[in-house]
């Protein structure tokens, strides 16, 4: 589930929770809702198609949220492409107000202006898209890779 309060623009850090993070707390109250962190840049989401380093939106100065993983085992020497966990994360919180930077009208244009603004910020808003559904489809099969010539050399016989 990918919640987006939208409230980039709005939000202080220490200051008081926006509305749209009030109706969200509100929401989810009673709800199992694990442990969340920022989008380390080495999670699995990051590189589900496009690699990234951040999720934009309308804007690009808010946070993005995913589930915490745990440490990496320290004694666990194997190689790994990417940060992952199990499983895909069941909650991801944003503030950039991702599907605004996505609505085009009918003649194909944008809806919403973008704040710093770009096209370049427009087709980031577009990837971190691609990567989230990539992300809710296939979990963390990226961080597999390690596994890749094995898989293959099986295949050959």
């Amino acid at each position: 589930m990918i919640f987006d309060t939208r409230d980039a623009l709005t939000s202080r850090p220490g200051g008081a929770a926006t509305p749209e993070t009030v109706w969200l707390r509100t929401l989810l109250a009673g709800v199992d809702v694990p442990l969340l962190e920022p989008i380390p840049r080495d999670h699995v989401v990051t590189k589900t198609f496009y690699l990234l380093d951040a999720f934009v939106g309308r804007t690009d100065m808010g946070q993005t949220w995913i589930e915490a993983l745990p440490p990496p085992d320290p004694n666990d020497r194997a190689p790994r492409p990417a940060r992952a966990g199990d499983s895909v994360s069941p909650i991801i919180v944003t503030s950039n107000d991702l599907a605004g930077a996505w609505a085009l009208d009918a003649n194909g244009s944008p809806v919403h202006p973008l704040v710093p603004g770009g096209p370049r910020q427009r087709e980031l808003a577009w990837r971190g898209g691609v990567n989230l559904v990539m992300y809710a489809l296939t979990g963390n099969y990226k961080a597999d890779q390690v596994h890749a010539k094995d898989l293959l050399e099986r295949l050959s016989h």
